[in-house]
């Protein structure tokens, strides 16, 4: 058997070290100077297969280092290639191969546990709660908006900008509120999770003390694979109780539920950055407090104060962002850039959350309306309108056209401009040109072409002119009053003042 070269053993440790292999492999390696090496194969050739598994005991990988650092036959020169390497290198590689394709089988199945656990999870603390209000109690705000973010990406800042965006009065939930247990604490500031079943539990509770009718903002949840499996578990519990009290005189508690995710996205050294300056202000702060003995105290934040702590914090945001994606494809979901500055985030905050009835309507009667034109986009294609309809009506009916010319001319034009610096003329007219659907039409086309906004309301005056010496009857005179109200931009003028 050859010995290992220091020179092979350094370079393996070397990429281990700056690799994302388990800390035991390291000191394993450094502990089997005695074990032989293949000569033929680079030493950051086998470091970089995934000859490292979590999965591996320690027996199993001094067996695999030996297997793949020792052999009894290939010999080799420092610059020429050995023509057997090839079968080895092919061994090597099914090998880790067949690794990697267990690790797979493992990550799926442990993703189908997850699942299985999820339900379980969410049963018994359902249960554990309605057990206390009872199931006609059971009755959660309409809109719920799930809001996650970074470290440090401004969740506490935004919070009233999205309340205000969507009008909800209840007070926002904090997941870290509600876990603030001595004991929660404590693994809260060592970076810990707490156990999802605890979690749920204290969520729904702080659900249920909600006023449903306005909505309500969760902070700092779902944080795990469980927690998201969680909250498609609730909306769909929400419809199960919505689809029990449909026929009962509750069924005004159980509204169609409307779930939103929003997270607030900033890279790590921002995160980073934001939550040291955010310690060093609370302890300026509280210094100062202690020293005037004027203001409150508040709350040092441990991991405001450990780099080591925010970037595991930051990592766990990482780790868990593709279970909130997942949500994407189910609930409208919103990633929000939280980078600049408030004022700017706020901007991108309120556009998100503007109203929108596809989602908050119930869908019978978003069909019913589905049809009638936004407001905002029925003026898309109305200039192009207008242009054909005054075309149409130059060319197609010309002395129609010219009636209406001539009655703007008349009637309209000397009214606008005695009221010029006012902005607005009200044009009244009981001339029986108007009385034609199609003029008024033309009229209002060729103002609207030339910048005026015009409506026209159309009154009948009634004038008592004889009466009937057989029957008495009076008889009204009828007289068609047009009105049109032309609004235009008004003209400011400077007044002069007087010096002395």
């Amino acid at each position: 058997m050859r010995p290992s070269s220091p020179t092979m053993l350094a370079q393996a440790k070397n990429v281990l070290t700056h690799s994302s292999r388990p800390p035991c492999a390291v000191s394993l390696l450094s502990s089997t100077k005695a074990i032989g090496t293949r000569p033929h194969l680079a030493a950051s050739t086998l470091i970089h297969r995934n000859a490292w598994s979590p999965s591996l005991t320690s027996r199993a990988l001094v067996s695999n280092l030996s297997r793949r650092y020792t052999t009894t036959s290939l010999t080799v020169s420092n610059e020429k290639t050995n023509v057997n390497q090839a079968p080895a290198l092919a061994a090597v590689a099914q090998e880790d191969s067949m690794v990697e394709n267990a690790a797979q089988k493992e990550k799926q199945e442990k993703r189908i546990s997850e699942i299985k656990d999820a339900k379980l999870i969410f049963n018994q603390a359902f249960k554990n709660v309605q057990d206390i209000h009872g199931r006609d109690n059971m009755r959660f705000p309409k809109e719920i908006i799930w809001l996650m973010g970074a470290p440090g990406s401004g969740k506490g800042t935004h919070t009233p900008a999205i309340l205000h965006a969507r009008g909800i009065t209840n007070p926002s939930i904090s997941m870290s509120s509600l876990l603030s247990t001595p004991e929660c604490k404590e693994l809260i500031n060592k970076g810990l999770m707490i156990s999802d079943g605890k979690v749920v539990e204290n969520l729904l509770h702080a659900l249920l003390d909600c006023e449903p009718e306005v909505g309500v903002l969760v902070d700092g949840f779902p944080r795990s694979e469980v927690q998201v499996e969680c909250l498609k578990l609730l909306h769909e519990r929400m419809h199960e109780l919505r689809r029990e009290h449909k026929q009962t005189p509750f069924k005004d508690y159980f509204p169609r539920p409307t779930f939103r995710i929003c997270v607030l996205y900033v890279d790590e050294e921002i995160s980073v950055n934001r939550q040291v300056m955010r310690g060093k202000l609370i302890k300026e702060h509280n210094a100062q407090v202690q020293r005037s003995g004027k203001g409150e105290i508040k709350e040092e934040r441990v991991t405001d104060n450990d780099e080591l702590l925010i970037r595991a914090r930051y990592q766990i945001f990482k780790d868990h962002y593709s279970c909130l994606l997942k949500l994407s494809k189910i609930f409208p979901f919103h990633l929000i850039n939280a980078v600049g500055n408030i004022d700017s985030v706020m901007r991108i905050i309120l556009k998100e959350f503007e109203y929108q009835s596809s989602l908050e309507l119930e869908h019978d009667t978003y069909e019913a309306i589905s049809h009638i034109p936004l407001a905002t986009k029925i003026g898309i294609h109305a200039r192009q309108d207008l242009i054909r309809r005054l075309e149409h009506y130059c060319e197609a009916e010309p002395e129609l056209f010219s009636k209406a010319v001539g009655f703007i001319d008349q009637e309209v034009s000397p009214m606008v401009a005695r009221h010029a610096i006012s902005g607005q003329a009200l044009v009244r007219s009981d001339n029986p040109i108007l009385s034609d659907p199609k003029i008024v039409e033309v009229v209002i086309s060729i103002l609207s072409e030339r910048g005026y906004a015009v409506t026209m309301d159309e009154r009948v005056h009634e004038t008592p002119k004889r009466v009937d010496p057989k029957t008495w009857e009076i008889i009204l005179e009828r007289t068609h009053v047009y009105a049109l109200n032309v609004r235009f931009p008004q003209h400011h003028i400077q007044p002069l003042e007087q010096k002395f």
